[in-house]
């Protein structure tokens, strides 16, 4: 019963995806075949939530978001969540695609989010499947945690275009409307702007400088496309920057440069220091303060 009401909600929904990836196998196909490490390097995560009663679409997406992959890896993986009036979701993902270029997924469901320190901790699991998605097909979940109306979350698999990280020396990191978070599920800051050749800021979970042009003290950290920044401290901590404008001119990708020190902290959770300059011993003594 419960596959024919999603057959039927998302009746309308579904083919407009198959269209599009099948115009993506008919263009990227024509020039190349993927390869299993091609799909690694290309492939996003996307999720949607909608909110439904029967067989028909209440609202939605009543939210969105997509991920990408860990660069040394090419999982991706993670936590997300979301409260309504008539019912919350917590769930935990992970993907990868396989050798054989399907790719394997994992969903487990979560009754409970708890606070906690070090970011939001799942209690009780309430389901876990396994799936193995060829042809890029999607996953419809029916969210357990829901009262009345019932929610569904439907993930699916796009494949983006990338290039290779080039040098942009003249051009200096700008953005408005900044948005900086961790993988702890922390919020540095938000609405924050750049523009300079070296920038960076003050938050409670410590000081971040990053430049397109390595500066002392910085290493090769992340990368920076549209609108994004995805910075890798380490294996398990990533810090993302997300702008209202594109960070880079549209097809170019940069590779970014940063430190990172996590014991230089700003007094509180709502004090947040910002700082841009084009002089690299301005960045120095910003950081040595």
């Amino acid at each position: 019963m419960l596959k024919q009401i999603l057959a039927n909600v998302f009746r309308n929904v579904l083919p407009s995806i198959a269209l599009g990836v099948l115009l993506v196998a008919t263009s990227s196909g024509s020039a190349k075949e993927l390869s299993a490490q091609d799909i690694r390097d290309r492939y996003q995560l996307n999720g949607d939530v909608y909110k439904v009663d029967g067989r028909q679409i209440v609202s939605g997406p009543e939210a969105t978001s997509y991920w990408r992959p860990d660069r040394d890896s090419g999982i991706i993986k993670g936590d997300w969540s979301g409260d309504s009036e008539n019912a919350s979701f917590a769930i935990r993902y992970r993907f990868q695609v396989l050798d054989d270029r399907s790719i394997r997924a994992v969903i487990e469901e979560y009754a409970k989010q708890l606070p906690d320190d070090n970011g939001p901790e799942f209690k009780d699991l309430l389901e876990k499947k396994e799936f193995t998605i060829e042809n890029l097909e999607p996953i419809v979940w029916q969210i357990k945690n829901s009262k009345g109306r019932h929610l569904v979350v439907r993930f699916y698999v796009s494949l983006r275009e990338v290039s290779k990280p080039v040098s942009v020396d003249s051009l200096p990191v700008a953005g408005t409307g900044i948005s900086v978070t961790d993988s702890a599920g922390f919020l540095w800051a938000e609405g924050v702007q750049f523009n300079g050749r070296y920038v960076g800021l003050t938050s409670h979970r410590g000081t971040l400088a990053l430049s397109y042009v390595p500066f002392a003290g910085a290493r090769e950290m992340g990368e920076a496309e549209g609108d994004k920044i995805s910075l890798r401290v380490d294996k398990k901590f990533k810090i993302n920057l997300k702008a209202a404008t594109s960070f880079l001119p549209a097809g170019v990708t940069a590779k970014v440069y940063a430190v990172y020190l996590p014991e230089k902290k700003s007094k509180g959770v709502h004090s947040v220091g910002t700082f841009d300059t084009n002089k690299e011993d301005r960045v120095e003594k910003a950081l040595k303060k």
